[in-house]
């Protein structure tokens, strides 16, 4: 990692590595400079404009499974629209945060999965959840880490993301056995953080969430529990995503539709 690197972060290389171990996430403000957000927004706005003109009203669900190839509804009101770097017209390895998704994934991980999410107003809160289980009952490291980009400023009325600050090792359902896995993956309103904690001595993860300026990034471990706040204000509510893995890791439940909205009859 280079100096400017370095800077761009707004720490040194290792306090951010030791970071994301401690808290499972980090923020990183101004990462992204004005023109970078600009065009992710471009991009951002006139892919889900499109998708949701061909979604117009056709039934879907809540839920990966549920959606199409083109679109999910996350939560009531809050849309995930899949976009590729290409698309994006970026280099995933000249991202800003690329030296740390390496110094944590190694040199050789993987993009796995792009796009934008939004909130429309009045969209409630989501349930806790994680994005993909472990795979061992000894903690490891991260498997996937995930980069939000925040395409204005998003005061804490818009419902930004709420992590459980260091819930990334307590999520372990093969260490503790009272934990579901699809329960935790897939939205589930039982799923709190006070039900991973079944050690009296330990604390129950605290809640973190942040007001956002435009280009600012949050980077948090796949594992970690976590939801998107409701939306409260009167504007929609905008975050691109890129998700990254460690080579060989093919655990997803992030996109798993089987069908296409210009499919005839959907």
């Amino acid at each position: 990692m280079n100096d400017t690197d370095t800077q761009a972060l707004g720490r040194s290389l290792a306090d951010a590595q030791q970071q994301l171990e401690d808290d499972g996430y980090m923020v990183v403000a101004g990462l992204c400079d004005p023109s970078f957000v600009a065009q992710l927004l471009e991009v951002s706005l006139h892919r889900s404009g499109t998708v949701m003109a061909a979604l117009g009203a056709k039934t879907i669900g809540i839920g990966s499974a549920a959606g199409f190839d083109e679109v999910i509804q996350r939560s009531p009101g809050r849309w995930d629209i899949p976009i590729s770097p290409d698309e994006f017209g970026v280099d995933d390895r000249a991202l800003p945060w690329w030296p740390l998704i390496a110094a944590v994934l190694g040199e050789d991980a993987e993009h796995s999965f792009s796009g934008v999410v939004y909130s429309e107003p009045g969209s409630p809160a989501q349930y806790w959840h994680i994005d993909s289980p472990h795979v061992s009952a000894d903690h490891l490291p991260p498997h996937a880490l995930n980069v939000m980009v925040a395409l204005h400023d998003t005061p804490l009325v818009m419902g930004p993301t709420e992590l459980a600050r260091g819930s990334h090792r307590l999520t372990n359902h093969l260490q503790n056995l009272a934990l579901v896995s699809d329960e935790l993956v897939y939205q589930h309103e039982a799923t709190v953080p006070e039900q991973l904690v079944t050690n009296t001595e330990l604390a129950v993860p605290e809640g973190f969430s942040s007001a956002l300026a435009a280009g600012s990034c949050l980077i948090f471990d796949d594992r970690i529990l976590h939801r998107g706040l409701g939306n409260v204000s009167t504007s929609r509510r905008s975050m691109v995503y890129f998700s990254y893995r460690q080579a060989g890791y093919r655990e997803n439940t992030h996109f798993e539709a089987q069908r296409s909205i210009y499919e005839a009859g959907r």
